[in-house]
């Protein structure tokens, strides 16, 4: 399953203009600071999954707080954060449907994701300048 989320059209622009002004490799500077990015997405999406409450024995705790998460960065401007193989049991229940234990469309990847994303913004621009100087 794949979530999109938005970021502000603005700020969008902003990060768009300056990769313009800078010219050939901005876009590699920026793509580095996208899939340098995941740890600051996860610190966002992390506090948004409720604590499962597991404590009886042979089983995993929580993910909450858990180190569950891992990054694919193969595509330019582009990281995606899915869960390590021993988290896949955890249900994020984006697609809207309830279980009898879990109350669905929670989109905790998106809002996570949407909360990081004006940082990493930031983070880009603040890459670009550093590289290239300030005009």
């Amino acid at each position: 399953m794949s979530a999109v989320f938005s970021i502000e059209e603005g700020e969008f622009d902003r990060l768009m203009d300056s990769m313009k002004h800078y010219g050939e490799g901005a876009g590699d500077i920026v793509s580095g600071v996208v899939h340098d990015s995941g740890d600051d997405i996860y610190r966002e999406i992390d506090p948004l999954i409720h604590p499962s409450g597991r404590t009886f024995k042979g089983h995993s705790s929580s993910a909450k707080g858990a180190r569950w998460q891992r990054y694919e960065t193969g595509e330019p401007l582009a990281i995606t954060v899915a869960t390590t193989a021993s988290r896949r049991y955890l249900y994020f229940p984006d697609d809207g449907s309830t279980t009898k234990k879990h109350y669905g469309d929670q989109q905790f990847m998106r809002r996570g994701a949407e909360a990081a994303a004006p940082r990493i913004l930031e983070k880009g621009i603040d890459a670009l300048i550093g590289k290239f100087g300030r005009s």
